[in-house]
Protein backbone atom coordinates (compact mmCIF):
# COMPACT_ATOMS: atom_id res chain seq x y z
CA UNK A 1 0.00 0.00 0.00
CA UNK A 2 2.65 2.13 0.84
CA UNK A 3 4.29 1.79 -2.39
CA UNK A 4 0.74 2.70 -4.35
CA UNK A 5 0.64 5.61 -2.13
CA UNK A 6 3.62 7.36 -3.09
CA UNK A 7 3.18 6.53 -6.91
CA UNK A 8 -0.05 8.41 -6.50
CA UNK A 9 1.80 11.39 -4.75
CA UNK A 10 4.22 11.00 -7.95
CA UNK A 11 1.56 11.46 -10.19
CA UNK A 12 -0.56 13.65 -9.24
CA UNK A 13 2.62 16.17 -8.32
CA UNK A 14 3.56 15.62 -12.04
CA UNK A 15 -0.25 16.80 -13.29
CA UNK A 16 0.15 19.63 -11.53
CA UNK A 17 3.39 20.59 -12.69
CA UNK A 18 2.61 20.29 -16.36
CA UNK A 19 -0.35 22.37 -16.22
CA UNK A 20 2.01 24.93 -14.46
CA UNK A 21 4.15 24.59 -17.22
CA UNK A 22 1.35 24.63 -19.88
CA UNK A 23 -0.35 28.03 -17.81
CA UNK A 24 3.39 29.29 -18.58
CA UNK A 25 3.69 28.64 -21.98
CA UNK A 26 0.42 29.83 -23.18
CA UNK A 27 1.32 33.31 -21.05
CA UNK A 28 4.14 33.70 -22.69
CA UNK A 29 3.70 35.35 -26.53
CA UNK A 30 5.93 34.00 -28.68
CA UNK A 31 8.62 36.41 -30.66
CA UNK A 32 7.16 37.85 -33.69
CA UNK A 33 8.49 36.48 -36.92
CA UNK A 34 7.85 36.99 -41.07
CA UNK A 35 6.32 33.46 -42.01
CA UNK A 36 6.90 34.14 -46.02
CA UNK A 37 8.78 36.80 -48.20
CA UNK A 38 8.28 36.33 -52.34
CA UNK A 39 8.79 38.42 -55.46
CA UNK A 40 6.73 36.72 -58.10
CA UNK A 41 7.26 33.04 -57.28
CA UNK A 42 10.67 33.66 -55.75
CA UNK A 43 11.01 32.70 -51.94
CA UNK A 44 13.02 35.07 -50.10
CA UNK A 45 12.90 33.34 -46.88
CA UNK A 46 15.57 30.99 -45.98
CA UNK A 47 17.59 31.67 -49.73
CA UNK A 48 20.93 33.16 -49.52
CA UNK A 49 20.52 34.53 -52.94
CA UNK A 50 18.36 34.97 -55.23
CA UNK A 51 18.43 37.14 -58.73
CA UNK A 52 15.49 38.75 -60.16
CA UNK A 53 15.06 39.76 -64.04
CA UNK A 54 12.90 41.53 -66.39
CA UNK A 55 9.79 39.33 -66.21
CA UNK A 56 9.86 39.58 -62.41
CA UNK A 57 9.10 43.27 -62.51
CA UNK A 58 6.03 45.22 -62.34
CA UNK A 59 4.71 47.61 -64.63
CA UNK A 60 5.62 50.39 -63.07
CA UNK A 61 9.63 48.46 -63.62
CA UNK A 62 9.56 48.02 -59.27
CA UNK A 63 10.29 45.06 -57.52
CA UNK A 64 7.26 44.25 -55.48
CA UNK A 65 8.04 41.91 -52.20
CA UNK A 66 5.59 40.34 -50.69
CA UNK A 67 4.65 38.31 -47.64
CA UNK A 68 3.19 37.55 -44.02
CA UNK A 69 3.94 38.45 -40.67
CA UNK A 70 3.46 36.61 -37.12
CA UNK A 71 2.90 38.80 -34.22
CA UNK A 72 3.47 36.16 -31.83
CA UNK A 73 0.61 36.44 -29.82
CA UNK A 74 0.15 40.15 -30.34
CA UNK A 75 -1.33 41.81 -33.37
CA UNK A 76 1.35 42.86 -36.18
CA UNK A 77 2.13 47.10 -35.67
CA UNK A 78 4.58 47.29 -38.30
CA UNK A 79 7.16 45.39 -40.77
CA UNK A 80 10.32 46.88 -41.80
CA UNK A 81 12.41 45.89 -44.85
CA UNK A 82 16.29 46.90 -45.16
CA UNK A 83 18.33 46.61 -48.45
CA UNK A 84 22.11 46.63 -46.94
CA UNK A 85 22.20 43.90 -44.28
CA UNK A 86 20.44 45.67 -41.19
CA UNK A 87 22.01 48.69 -41.45
CA UNK A 88 19.12 51.06 -42.11
CA UNK A 89 15.34 50.20 -42.55
CA UNK A 90 11.91 51.11 -44.50
CA UNK A 91 8.68 50.75 -43.35
CA UNK A 92 6.72 48.33 -45.54
CA UNK A 93 3.03 48.47 -46.38
CA UNK A 94 0.37 46.42 -44.37
CA UNK A 95 0.74 44.40 -41.25
CA UNK A 96 -0.22 40.66 -41.33
CA UNK A 97 -0.08 40.99 -44.76
CA UNK A 98 2.45 43.37 -45.99
CA UNK A 99 4.14 44.60 -49.50
CA UNK A 100 7.32 46.51 -50.31
CA UNK A 101 8.17 48.02 -53.79
CA UNK A 102 11.22 49.71 -54.98
CA UNK A 103 12.60 50.68 -58.00
CA UNK A 104 16.16 48.25 -58.55
CA UNK A 105 19.75 49.26 -59.80
CA UNK A 106 20.87 47.16 -62.95
CA UNK A 107 23.45 44.34 -62.10
CA UNK A 108 23.56 45.52 -58.29
CA UNK A 109 23.28 43.28 -55.30
CA UNK A 110 21.23 43.96 -52.25
CA UNK A 111 21.73 42.60 -48.71
CA UNK A 112 17.67 42.18 -47.94
CA UNK A 113 16.15 41.38 -44.49
CA UNK A 114 13.32 41.85 -42.75
CA UNK A 115 12.30 42.37 -38.90
CA UNK A 116 8.49 43.05 -37.76
CA UNK A 117 7.01 44.65 -34.54
CA UNK A 118 4.60 43.30 -32.64
CA UNK A 119 1.78 45.62 -30.33
CA UNK A 120 3.41 44.84 -26.96
CA UNK A 121 6.68 46.44 -29.02
CA UNK A 122 8.50 43.23 -29.28
CA UNK A 123 10.99 43.81 -32.35
CA UNK A 124 11.92 40.43 -34.07
CA UNK A 125 15.94 39.49 -34.29
CA UNK A 126 16.00 39.89 -38.22
CA UNK A 127 19.12 37.52 -38.14
CA UNK A 128 16.10 34.96 -37.78
CA UNK A 129 14.88 35.84 -41.42
CA UNK A 130 18.15 35.96 -42.56
CA UNK A 131 20.28 37.90 -45.36
CA UNK A 132 19.26 37.40 -48.41
CA UNK A 133 21.82 38.68 -51.31
CA UNK A 134 18.82 39.83 -54.14
CA UNK A 135 20.19 40.83 -57.64
CA UNK A 136 18.85 42.13 -60.26
CA UNK A 137 19.98 41.66 -63.77
CA UNK A 138 18.01 43.46 -66.87
CA UNK A 139 17.92 40.56 -68.75
CA UNK A 140 15.15 38.36 -69.88
CA UNK A 141 14.52 34.60 -69.37
CA UNK A 142 15.62 33.48 -72.20
CA UNK A 143 18.88 35.88 -72.17
CA UNK A 144 19.46 35.16 -68.36
CA UNK A 145 19.50 31.13 -69.65
CA UNK A 146 22.01 32.03 -72.38
CA UNK A 147 24.57 33.96 -69.99
CA UNK A 148 24.79 30.85 -67.28
CA UNK A 149 25.24 28.22 -70.30
CA UNK A 150 27.59 30.26 -71.65
CA UNK A 151 29.70 30.42 -67.99
CA UNK A 152 29.20 26.66 -68.17
CA UNK A 153 30.91 26.26 -71.59
CA UNK A 154 33.26 28.26 -70.90
CA UNK A 155 34.22 26.28 -67.25
CA UNK A 156 34.47 23.30 -69.52
CA UNK A 157 36.48 24.85 -72.11
CA UNK A 158 39.04 25.83 -69.18
CA UNK A 159 38.92 22.09 -67.37
CA UNK A 160 37.81 24.37 -64.73
CA UNK A 161 36.42 21.18 -62.07
CA UNK A 162 35.94 23.38 -59.33
CA UNK A 163 33.82 26.24 -61.40
CA UNK A 164 32.12 23.61 -63.36
CA UNK A 165 30.64 21.80 -60.23
CA UNK A 166 29.98 25.61 -59.20
CA UNK A 167 27.08 25.91 -61.68
CA UNK A 168 25.52 22.25 -60.50
CA UNK A 169 22.81 22.07 -58.11
CA UNK A 170 23.34 19.59 -55.24
CA UNK A 171 20.27 18.51 -55.25
CA UNK A 172 21.04 17.11 -59.50
CA UNK A 173 18.82 13.80 -60.33
CA UNK A 174 20.53 12.27 -63.32
CA UNK A 175 22.09 9.26 -62.15
CA UNK A 176 22.60 6.99 -58.67
CA UNK A 177 24.74 9.60 -56.85
CA UNK A 178 23.23 12.84 -58.71
CA UNK A 179 26.45 15.54 -58.00
CA UNK A 180 29.31 13.11 -57.02
CA UNK A 181 28.72 9.94 -60.22
CA UNK A 182 28.42 13.71 -62.91
CA UNK A 183 32.06 15.13 -61.08
CA UNK A 184 33.84 11.81 -61.99
CA UNK A 185 32.37 12.21 -65.62
CA UNK A 186 33.43 15.67 -65.95
CA UNK A 187 36.98 14.84 -64.22
CA UNK A 188 37.51 11.89 -66.54
CA UNK A 189 36.41 14.56 -69.91
CA UNK A 190 38.95 16.71 -68.32
CA UNK A 191 41.96 14.07 -68.25
CA UNK A 192 41.26 12.59 -71.66
CA UNK A 193 39.95 15.73 -73.62
CA UNK A 194 42.35 18.51 -74.97
CA UNK A 195 41.73 21.52 -77.23
CA UNK A 196 38.17 21.79 -76.03
CA UNK A 197 35.14 23.98 -77.81
CA UNK A 198 31.88 24.02 -76.68
CA UNK A 199 29.20 26.10 -77.78
CA UNK A 200 25.58 26.08 -76.25
CA UNK A 201 22.38 28.24 -78.19
CA UNK A 202 19.21 28.14 -76.41
CA UNK A 203 16.49 27.37 -78.40
CA UNK A 204 13.28 27.53 -75.75
CA UNK A 205 12.76 27.87 -72.03
CA UNK A 206 9.69 27.16 -69.84
CA UNK A 207 8.87 27.98 -66.51
CA UNK A 208 6.55 25.57 -64.92
CA UNK A 209 6.67 25.74 -61.12
CA UNK A 210 9.46 26.10 -59.36
CA UNK A 211 11.60 24.81 -62.34
CA UNK A 212 12.83 26.48 -64.94
CA UNK A 213 13.67 24.07 -68.64
CA UNK A 214 15.18 25.11 -71.50
CA UNK A 215 15.85 23.32 -74.70
CA UNK A 216 19.49 23.91 -75.89
CA UNK A 217 21.81 22.73 -78.78
CA UNK A 218 25.55 22.09 -78.09
CA UNK A 219 28.10 21.83 -80.48
CA UNK A 220 31.24 20.17 -79.26
CA UNK A 221 35.25 19.49 -81.00
CA UNK A 222 38.14 18.77 -78.89
CA UNK A 223 41.79 17.37 -80.20
CA UNK A 224 41.44 14.53 -82.64
CA UNK A 225 37.69 14.77 -83.49
CA UNK A 226 37.71 15.65 -87.34
CA UNK A 227 33.83 16.76 -87.50
CA UNK A 228 32.03 18.51 -84.48
CA UNK A 229 29.75 16.76 -81.95
CA UNK A 230 26.43 18.58 -81.57
CA UNK A 231 23.04 17.64 -80.19
CA UNK A 232 20.07 18.84 -77.81
CA UNK A 233 19.78 18.87 -73.80
CA UNK A 234 17.57 19.40 -72.16
CA UNK A 235 18.67 21.18 -68.91
CA UNK A 236 16.42 22.05 -65.79
CA UNK A 237 17.59 25.02 -63.88
CA UNK A 238 16.67 26.29 -59.96
CA UNK A 239 15.87 29.52 -59.79
CA UNK A 240 15.44 29.24 -56.17
CA UNK A 241 19.34 28.19 -55.79
CA UNK A 242 21.23 30.43 -58.50
CA UNK A 243 19.84 29.02 -61.83
CA UNK A 244 22.09 25.81 -61.03
CA UNK A 245 21.46 23.31 -62.58
CA UNK A 246 19.07 20.22 -61.33
CA UNK A 247 18.50 17.87 -64.46
CA UNK A 248 20.52 17.48 -67.90
CA UNK A 249 18.86 14.39 -69.98
CA UNK A 250 18.50 13.83 -73.86
CA UNK A 251 21.81 14.50 -75.60
CA UNK A 252 24.69 14.85 -73.03
CA UNK A 253 27.80 16.66 -74.77
CA UNK A 254 30.00 15.04 -71.78
CA UNK A 255 30.79 12.01 -71.31
CA UNK A 256 31.02 10.86 -74.72
CA UNK A 257 33.35 8.38 -76.42
CA UNK A 258 36.31 9.74 -77.18
CA UNK A 259 38.13 9.77 -80.84
CA UNK A 260 41.72 8.64 -80.55
CA UNK A 261 44.38 8.85 -82.75
CA UNK A 262 47.69 6.55 -82.58
CA UNK A 263 50.52 8.69 -82.00
CA UNK A 264 54.14 8.97 -84.18
CA UNK A 265 57.28 9.10 -82.93
CA UNK A 266 60.70 9.73 -84.82
CA UNK A 267 64.41 9.84 -84.63
CA UNK A 268 66.37 11.41 -86.93
CA UNK A 269 70.38 13.44 -87.16
CA UNK A 270 70.31 16.93 -86.80
CA UNK A 271 71.99 19.18 -88.77
CA UNK A 272 74.66 19.99 -86.62
CA UNK A 273 77.07 17.42 -85.39
CA UNK A 274 76.05 14.96 -82.45
CA UNK A 275 72.58 16.62 -82.69
CA UNK A 276 69.67 14.38 -83.04
CA UNK A 277 66.41 15.64 -83.65
CA UNK A 278 62.63 14.56 -82.42
CA UNK A 279 59.32 14.72 -83.64
CA UNK A 280 56.37 13.02 -82.12
CA UNK A 281 52.94 13.51 -84.18
CA UNK A 282 49.53 13.37 -82.05
CA UNK A 283 46.51 14.36 -82.72
CA UNK A 284 44.56 14.41 -79.52
CA UNK A 285 46.79 16.57 -78.16
CA UNK A 286 46.73 19.33 -80.19
CA UNK A 287 46.49 22.13 -78.05
CA UNK A 288 48.91 21.13 -75.62
CA UNK A 289 51.63 23.03 -76.29
CA UNK A 290 54.26 20.29 -74.91
CA UNK A 291 54.74 16.86 -74.85
CA UNK A 292 57.81 14.60 -72.95
CA UNK A 293 59.36 11.69 -74.33
CA UNK A 294 62.13 9.58 -73.24
CA UNK A 295 65.59 9.16 -74.77
CA UNK A 296 68.34 6.69 -74.49
CA UNK A 297 71.28 6.50 -76.22
CA UNK A 298 73.90 3.47 -76.41
CA UNK A 299 77.20 3.63 -77.29
CA UNK A 300 79.00 -0.07 -77.07
CA UNK A 301 76.54 -1.87 -75.41
CA UNK A 302 76.70 0.47 -72.57
CA UNK A 303 74.14 3.56 -72.02
CA UNK A 304 75.60 7.15 -72.48
CA UNK A 305 72.40 9.06 -72.09
CA UNK A 306 68.89 8.02 -70.19
CA UNK A 307 66.60 11.07 -69.80
CA UNK A 308 63.60 12.77 -70.97
CA UNK A 309 63.23 15.33 -73.56
CA UNK A 310 60.26 17.91 -73.87
CA UNK A 311 59.24 18.78 -77.08
CA UNK A 312 57.32 21.70 -78.08
CA UNK A 313 54.26 21.93 -80.44
CA UNK A 314 55.27 23.35 -83.83
CA UNK A 315 53.67 25.30 -85.51
CA UNK A 316 50.72 26.02 -82.60
CA UNK A 317 48.01 23.30 -82.62
CA UNK A 318 49.08 21.35 -85.06
CA UNK A 319 49.59 17.89 -82.71
CA UNK A 320 53.12 17.80 -84.29
CA UNK A 321 55.83 18.89 -81.17
CA UNK A 322 59.60 18.74 -81.85
CA UNK A 323 63.15 19.00 -79.96
CA UNK A 324 66.49 18.32 -80.22
CA UNK A 325 69.62 17.17 -78.16
CA UNK A 326 73.23 16.97 -78.13
CA UNK A 327 74.16 13.27 -77.54
CA UNK A 328 78.21 12.68 -77.43
CA UNK A 329 80.22 9.23 -77.69
CA UNK A 330 78.14 7.71 -80.45
CA UNK A 331 79.59 6.14 -83.32
CA UNK A 332 78.82 3.48 -86.11
CA UNK A 333 76.74 1.18 -85.06
CA UNK A 334 75.62 2.47 -82.04
CA UNK A 335 71.66 3.57 -81.41
CA UNK A 336 68.96 6.37 -80.29
CA UNK A 337 66.15 5.31 -79.37
CA UNK A 338 62.61 8.03 -78.21
CA UNK A 339 59.97 6.32 -76.21
CA UNK A 340 56.56 8.12 -76.24
CA UNK A 341 53.24 7.64 -73.71
CA UNK A 342 50.07 7.53 -76.45
CA UNK A 343 47.56 8.02 -73.97
CA UNK A 344 44.85 7.74 -76.10
CA UNK A 345 44.79 5.39 -79.35
CA UNK A 346 42.19 4.23 -81.99
CA UNK A 347 41.79 0.85 -80.50
CA UNK A 348 40.88 2.49 -76.95
CA UNK A 349 44.19 1.44 -75.38
CA UNK A 350 45.21 3.26 -72.42
CA UNK A 351 49.14 4.42 -72.10
CA UNK A 352 50.87 1.99 -75.28
CA UNK A 353 54.45 3.24 -75.70
CA UNK A 354 55.22 4.12 -79.15
CA UNK A 355 59.22 3.98 -79.99
CA UNK A 356 61.29 4.77 -82.78
CA UNK A 357 65.33 3.82 -83.30
CA UNK A 358 67.93 5.36 -85.19
CA UNK A 359 70.89 2.95 -85.76
CA UNK A 360 73.72 5.22 -86.57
Amino acid sequence: MGVNKKLYCWGISGIVLLSLLTLAWGAAPDEPSITSARVGNKELKGAAEVTVIKGDLTSSREVLIVGTADGGGPRVEMLEVSMNGGQTWQEATGRERWQYRFVPAPNYTYDLTLRVTNEAGIVSDFRAFGVTRLTYLPLTLSELIQQRVDELARAYMAEDLAKYMGFISRNYQNYPGGWHRLRRAITNDFRSLNNIVLRFTVNQVYETGRVVMADIHWRLTYAGLMEPKEGYVEIHFDPADQMKILVQKKDLYFGAALIGHNARVQVARGVAPNQYDFTVNDLDKVGAKRVTIRVRAISGGGVVFNGTLSLIERPSRSGKFEGSRIILGLGVGDSVTATYIDEITADWRRNVRQTDTLWL
